[in-house]
């Protein structure tokens, strides 16, 4: 049969888009040859609000955001980066060893419970406005379709729930005790003299997010949530190839 055809639908600075790509690039060798993905990326460039296009909202994510995994092979597009990962990681098993599969998969789903536009924006409660704005000036239009106003009204309510309440003084507040919680006991999986976590020579599906995670809240200045080894560990796996692969040279947050 040979690879299948994917696409990613992803953004340069989105945190979720770089865990993902991030994953495949450390995600080793197939199971076998027709395990093998066959990814094409396509950029939805959410600085000037593709995700709120009518093709996207409509067919590809009604969340309106990135990234997504979509091919025929698929019976639906796969909206959430943890659900892509594990489907990555059943044609790429290095990413899960066995030995530790539960704890990873326990693991990726606690660190994704964590508002990232809480950590990340934080302090720019005009950001979360700025998207409502956005949805609001669609939604004024009288030439849109009533399967599209269905789509922007709906991501307008994931979009109060999710960007304006996680800029909320309480929402940030239990978000950052949450991610210190998280940050120390995925700490305690490190082991002195190797690279990853769990001591492996490997990477797996929750270094992939991690590292990338830490390296966020290093651009954003949250440097307060991390200790002196996690910024180690990030730094060494930012040394290696697959990071320049999928970061070339950029940071994982644009300038603000």
């Amino acid at each position: 049969m040979g690879p299948r055809s994917y696409n990613l639908y992803h953004h340069p600075y989105s945190v979720c888009s770089i865990m993902v790509r991030y994953t495949l690039a450390l995600a080793g060798e197939p199971r076998d040859t027709d395990s093998a993905m066959d990814i094409e990326e396509k950029v939805i460039d959410i600085f000037h609000n593709a995700q709120l296009d009518e093709e996207y909202l409509c067919n590809v994510n009604p969340k309106g955001q990135v990234p997504v995994l979509k091919s025929s092979s698929l019976v639906k597009p796969l909206p959430d980066s943890v659900a892509i990962t594990h489907f990555i990681a059943e044609h790429y098993p290095a990413l899960f060893p066995a030995a530790h599969a539960p704890e990873i998969t326990r693991l990726l789903k606690e660190l994704h419970r964590l508002n990232f536009f809480s950590l990340c924006f934080g302090n720019r409660p005009q950001v979360a406005q700025g998207f409502v704005k956005a949805l609001h000036d669609r939604l004024g239009r009288e030439d849109i379709t009533k399967e599209y106003r269905r789509a922007l009204e709906y991501k307008l309510s994931v979009t109060q729930e999710e960007k304006v309440k996680g800029v909320d003084s309480d929402t940030i507040t239990h978000t950052e005790q949450r991610a210190r919680a998280v940050v120390k006991e995925l700490e305690t999986l490190l082991v002195d003299g190797q690279p990853w976590l769990f001591g492996s020579k490997r990477p797996s599906a929750l270094d992939a997010h991690f590292v990338v995670f830490l390296r966020r809240m290093r651009d954003v200045k949250r440097e307060d949530l991390l200790s002196r080894r996690l910024i180690q560990y990030c730094d060494e796996a930012m040394t290696m190839p697959e990071w320049e692969k999928v970061m070339e040279g950029r940071k994982t947050m644009v300038a603000a």
